[in-house]
Formats: structure tokens, C-alpha cells, sequence
């Protein structure tokens, strides 16, 4: 076995793909496990963010029975011909929901911390799903991505690096690899998000000449700052609508040409960052964002920040 071979380690077990997913190297190569730490690390500290901000300050509003919450308020959607499942159904209205949010807000703790990732993701997407589907009017589309990026943390070998059960110590120079399928899934949802998107947005009129940001944006529903609106140009308002109208759509292919690839992921977080900070989105702009932590070259990084502790004085050994 050679020097390189023996630096490298791969955790996790490849699972079985039927062709031509099996002959396809993009899908089934591995990937730095640092990618799907990462991963890991963004989506517990925007879910803490969620938890502690958005659903306890509200829980009386969410979740009592006479308010958004109960068991039976939205009857209709769990009926035997339905697949909607929610284990505050099993619950009682009466320390149920406690129960729920306290166990959610621990499972993100414990991916944070890199503690049985596979088990927090599950217990994570487990009571995320819930909550949505008891309470669907507190919700709104952006917030799905959640559940599939709780999911593919789960099962992405999230803490083979940075967490408690690490498969190396820290200071090791071993390479640990991880199967790469689960980052490859959310790089196709988002895709099929923004191409979808910015198709319905090109059959609007107001948004091929560019004018919905300038409405969205003095809008006192959408906006978060409607008055200081008026400060930025309209012809700004319409090249921004029309930068991202093309973006989306052309974000499937961007994404992947190696030339327009990093523009492409910039351009991307320029847009969450300026959704988060103008308009009432929620935490979408948050978890969207830590979707793109899993595509950063963070193995290269950690390379180089181990190659400047282990020279500081940048001098060049001898060979």
C-alpha cells in the first residue's frame, strides 16, 4: 500500500445505486468528510437560531390548543387517505408540544457538538416534520428545505470530523473521506429550487421588466424596511429582479461549469444575505445558506491553516 493510501481513510458504507447512478462518478465518488462537518456545524447553529427565536418566544401562539396549535385543528390534512404524520398527534395537547421542542432543541445541540449525528438528524427531521404539519399556517414554503437538509445531515457521516466521535484525533494528518451522495442530493434540490423559481418568476410580467422588487420592497408585508426603500433608484430595484431572475434559471449549469462555479455559489449567498436583511422570509435565507457550507473547499483550508502552525516562520524546510 502506498504512502498516499495509507493518509486516507473512508468512513461510511457506500450504499448499493442502480444503474446508471452506479456508473455515474459525480454521484458515488467520495468527498471530504470537513465538507459535511460543516454541514452539520451550519445547520445546528440555523436551527438553534429557529428554535430560540422564533418557536419558544411563540410557543403559546403555536401551539396552545385554542390558538395556531392542537391536535385538531387541522384534522383534515391526517385523514386515512392522507400521508400526513405528526407525533404531536400521539401526544397530548397539554405538555405534548413541550415535550417536542425540548427534545428538537436538544438534537440540535447534539449536532452541533457532533454527539451521534445520525441520531440527532433523524430525531431533528422527525420533530421538524411534525411541527409543520400540526401547524402549517405558522409556515411557509422556504422552510421545507429544512427538512431535507436535517435529513441529509443525518445520513451524510456528519461527525467524522469536528465532533465527539471523530474518527481521528485532532492534529492528525490522515485524510478522512466520506461518501459523497447526500451533499450531491441537496446541490439537486437547490437546483431544481431556484430553476423552478425563476421559471414561474419568468412567466410574471413584473418580473421579466424587473419591477417586483421595487413593489416588494415598499411593501409593508414583505419589507423589512419599506421607508428606507425609497433611498435605492428603481433601475436598481429592476437589475436586481433581473440578476436573479437569470441566476435561478441558469444556476443548474452555473453551478457546474468549473469557470462559473464560485461566481455562481457568491452570487448565491450576495442573494440570501440580501433576502434575510430586506424581507420577511423567515429563516429560509439561513438554511438556504447553510446548504452552501457543504460545497467550501474546507479540507484545503484546514491544509493550509495546519501548514502555517507547523512553519509559522513561512521558511522552507530542506530536503
Amino acid at each position: 500500500m502506498s504512502t498516499a493510501a495509507r493518509d486516507v481513510q473512508q468512513v461510511g458504507i457506500q450504499p448499493w445505486f442502480p444503474w446508471p447512478l452506479s456508473r455515474w462518478r459525480w454521484w458515488t465518488e467520495a468527498i471530504p468528510a470537513e465538507r459535511v462537518a460543516a454541514l452539520r456545524i451550519a445547520t445546528a447553529l440555523v436551527l438553534l437560531f429557529d428554535l430560540l427565536f422564533t418557536y419558544w418566544p411563540h410557543f403559546h401562539t403555536l401551539f396552545s390548543p385554542e390558538a395556531l396549535g392542537g391536535r385538531d385543528l387541522f384534522a383534515g390534512k391526517f385523514r386515512s387517505d392522507h400521508y400526513f404524520w405528526s407525533v404531536l398527534r400521539w401526544l397530548p395537547d397539554t405538555g405534548g408540544p413541550v415535550v417536542v421542542l425540548a427534545v428538537w432543541t436538544a438534537s440540535a445541540v447534539g449536532l452541533l457538538v457532533g454527539w451521534r449525528p445520525l441520531l440527532c438528524g433523524v430525531v431533528a427531521w422527525v420533530c421538524a416534520v411534525s411541527v409543520w404539519n400540526i401547524t402549517p399556517g405558522a409556515h411557509n414554503g422556504g422552510d421545507r428545505l429544512r427538512h431535507t437538509l436535517l435529513l441529509m445531515v443525518a445520513v451524510s457521516q456528519a461527525g467524522a470530523v469536528w465532533g465527539l466521535h471523530a474518527s481521528h484525533t485532532p492534529g492528525e494528518r490522515r485524510r478522512i473521506l466520506v461518501p459523497g451522495w447526500p451533499v450531491k442530493i441537496l446541490f439537486v434540490q437547490l437546483a431544481a429550487l431556484y430553476f423552478f423559481s425563476g421559471y414561474y418568476k419568468l412567466l410574471s410580467p413584473i418580473w421579466r421588466n424587473g419591477y417586483v422588487m421595487y413593489w416588494a420592497s415598499h411593501d409593508l408585508y414583505w419589507s423589512l424596511y419599506p421607508e428606507q426603500a425609497t433611498w435605492i433608484p428603481v433601475a436598481i430595484h429592476r437589475l436586481t429582479a433581473q440578476i436573479t431572475l437569470i441566476w435561478e434559471l441558469g444556476f443548474p449549469v452555473l453551478a457546474v461549469l468549473p469557470t462559473t462555479r464560485v461566481p455562481t455559489l457568491v452570487l448565491g449567498l450576495v442573494f440570501h444575505i440580501g433576502t434575510l436583511v430586506t424581507l420577511e422570509v423567515g429563516c429560509f435565507a439561513l438554511y438556504s445558506m447553510a446548504c452552501y457550507t457543504a460545497f467550501a473547499p474546507w479540507e484545503r483550508w484546514r491544509e493550509y491553516l495546519r501548514g502555517a502552525t507547523a512553519n509559522p516562520s513561512g521558511a522552507t524546510a530542506d530536503r
